[in-house]
C-alpha cells in the first residue's frame, strides 16, 4: 500500500503538467473549434525562448515571463496568419494545418538552437522531501509545479466566470454568429483565447523542461497524455481537462512503477480508445463546458 501511495504522489506533478497542456488544448477548442496539434511545439518553441532568457539574465523568473509574452505572441500569430484566413474551410484542413505548424516550429527550433538535447537548469530542490523522518516522493519543484498549476486553473476560472472577457469567449465558443449580433468583436476574441492558450503552454514548457530536456522533439510524447486527458475530460470542459490532466499522470506512474514505462504510452492510447467507443464527448462533455 506504502508503495502504491509513493507512486500516486510521484505522479501528481506530471499529471499538473499533463493538465496544463491539455488546459491549452481546450481553450483552442472552445475557441475555434480546432484541436491545435501545434501546442507542444508552441510550448517547446517558447521554452527555447526562456532558456536563453535565463542564460542572458540568470533569473529563472525572467526567463518564465519571457516564455509567457512568446507563448501569448505566438499564439496570436498562429491564430491570425494560419486559423483566421481558414475560418471557413473544413475544421479537418485547420487541424492538419496544426501539424504544419508544429513541423514549422520543430525545424525553426533546430536551425536557431540546434537540435541537441539540451539541459534546462533546474530553479528549485528537486530531491525528496523528509517528513516525520520518512523520504517522500515529492520535491519542492514538485509542489512549486502543482501550485502553479492550481493558481492557473484558479485564475482561468474566475477569467471564464466572472470577466466580460470570460463571459465573451464562452459565448463566442457556443454561437459565434448570436455572439457577433450581441455586439462581441468575435475575431478578437477567438485570438485572445489562442494568445491566452499560448501563454498556459509557455508555463507547463518552462515547468516540464527542468526535468525533463529540451530539444525541438522532446515535448511530442506529452501531446499523446495531454491530447488523452483532454478528450476524456471532454473537449469542452477545463473542469474535465484539470481532472484527467492530473488522473493521466497519476494512472502513468502507477503503471511506469508496476511495469515499465515504455507501456504508459500505450496505456494512455487504450484509455483514450476506450473513451471514445463508451463517451466520445468526454466524461463532462456539454453539461460541465457550460458552467466552467
Amino acid at each position: 500500500m506504502t508503495q502504491f501511495l509513493d507512486y500516486l504522489l510521484g505522479g501528481l506533478s506530471s499529471g499538473a503538467i499533463f493538465a496544463l497542456f491539455a488546459l491549452a488544448l481546450v481553450l483552442t477548442w472552445r475557441a475555434t473549434r480546432v484541436v491545435n496539434f501545434a501546442q507542444v511545439g508552441q510550448a517547446m518553441f517558447t521554452t527555447f525562448v526562456a532558456l536563453t532568457a535565463q542564460n542572458l539574465t540568470g533569473s529563472w523568473f525572467l526567463a518564465l515571463a519571457a516564455a509567457i509574452v512568446a507563448g501569448a505572441a505566438l499564439g496570436t500569430v498562429v491564430q491570425f496568419l494560419v486559423l483566421r484566413p481558414m475560418r471557413r474551410m473544413d475544421t479537418s484542413g485547420a487541424i492538419i494545418a496544426t501539424f504544419g505548424v508544429l513541423i514549422a516550429l520543430q525545424a525553426s527550433a533546430g536551425m536557431i538552437w540546434g537540435g541537441d538535447t539540451q539541459a534546462y537548469p533546474q530553479p528549485f530542490p528537486n530531491t525528496a522531501i523528509t517528513v516525520l523522518g520518512r523520504d517522500w516522493p515529492l520535491s519542492v519543484y514538485d509542489l512549486v509545479v502543482v501550485g502553479t498549476a492550481i493558481v492557473l486553473v484558479v485564475a482561468l476560472t474566475l477569467l471564464f466566470t466572472r470577466t466580460n472577457l470570460g463571459l465573451a469567449m464562452r459565448a463566442t465558443a457556443f454561437n459565434p454568429e448570436v455572439a457577433r449580433l450581441s455586439g462581441i468583436r468575435v475575431s478578437r476574441t477567438l485570438t485572445i483565447g489562442w494568445a491566452i492558450a499560448g501563454s498556459v503552454g509557455a508555463v507547463a514548457g518552462v515547468l516540464v523542461a527542468p526535468v525533463s530536456t529540451l530539444s525541438p522533439n522532446s515535448f511530442d510524447i506529452i501531446l499523446v497524455f495531454a491530447f488523452t486527458a483532454a478528450v476524456i475530460g471532454g473537449l469542452d470542459s477545463l473542469v474535465g481537462a484539470v481532472a484527467f490532466g492530473v488522473g493521466t499522470g497519476l494512472v502513468l506512474s502507477v503503471v511506469s512503477g508496476y511495469s515499465d514505462s515504455s507501456n504508459a504510452p500505450l496505456v494512455a492510447l487504450v484509455l483514450l480508445a476506450l473513451n471514445l467507443l463508451l463517451k466520445p464527448d468526454g466524461v463532462f462533455g456539454h453539461t460541465s463546458s457550460r458552467s466552467v
